[in-house]
C-alpha cells in the first residue's frame, strides 16, 4: 500500500463518505495522486462507491487495512 493510498483511508476512517475532492483536501494529495489512490483502493475492496453519487466510503476490509499497514507510514 502506498502512503497516498494510507493518506485516503485516513481521510475516510473511520466512518466518513467524502467527495473526491474532500479527500483530496483532507489527504493534501494532489488530484492525480487522489484519483489514482481511489482507483487502486477501489479495485482491491476497501472502497467503495457511496450514495448520493461521487462520494466514497471506506469497508470494513479498508478498515482492517488501515489498522494494519498505517502503522508503517507514521
Amino acid at each position: 500500500m502506498t502512503p497516498a493510498e494510507v493518506a485516503v483511508l485516513t481521510a475516510l476512517s473511520p466512518d466518513r463518505t467524502l467527495t473526491a475532492a474532500q479527500v483530496q483536501l483532507a489527504a493534501t494529495l494532489t488530484t492525480w495522486r487522489t484519483r489514482n489512490a481511489l482507483a487502486h483502493l477501489e479495485s482491491r475492496g476497501l472502497i467503495v462507491p457511496s450514495h448520493p453519487r461521487g462520494r466514497w466510503q471506506i469497508t470494513p476490509r479498508g478498515r482492517a487495512a488501515l489498522t494494519s499497514k498505517a502503522s508503517r507510514f507514521r
